[in-house]
């Protein structure tokens, strides 16, 4: 298996999903009037972050430590984890309570989303290896 391929492939595939995410965010958002672009923004940029980040380490460890990759796949979903409820824990400190339940609803669409594209990921990826 082609690691290079399978990352870029990754990356690409977050993009178009974040990139269709937000593309209903707007269309919610004009349709209905709801302040979504703020929540939009720092949803998108965790998760395109979080993506990022995973798929350049996953390409380092798989090819110099590939008996570490279940280790690793157990640390990067904690770390998003965490990482998340860092992000929820900030924004409910320094929003009121609408924009504090649009911003998790939207937080957690997106972060539902990018945990199931890693999971299929990992599974086709343990499934090749």
């Amino acid at each position: 298996m082609d690691i290079q391929k399978a990352c870029k492939n990754y990356m690409q595939r977050s993009v178009v999903l974040v990139a269709g995410l937000c593309a209903m965010g707007i269309g919610v958002m004009l349709t209905a009037s709801l302040p979504l672009a703020v929540p939009l923004l720092v949803s998108a940029l965790f998760v395109l972050t979080i993506d990022m980040a995973s798929a350049f380490f996953f390409q380092w460890v798989a090819a110099r430590h590939a008996d570490m990759l279940p280790s690793f796949f157990t640390g990067v979903s904690g770390f998003r984890f965490l990482l998340a409820l860092v992000v929820m824990a900030v924004w409910y400190l320094v929003a009121d309570g609408m924009m504090m339940k649009i911003f998790f609803i939207v937080f957690l669409l997106f972060y539902m989303v990018s945990l199931t594209h890693q999971t299929v990921f990992v599974s086709r990826v343990s499934n090749r290896l």
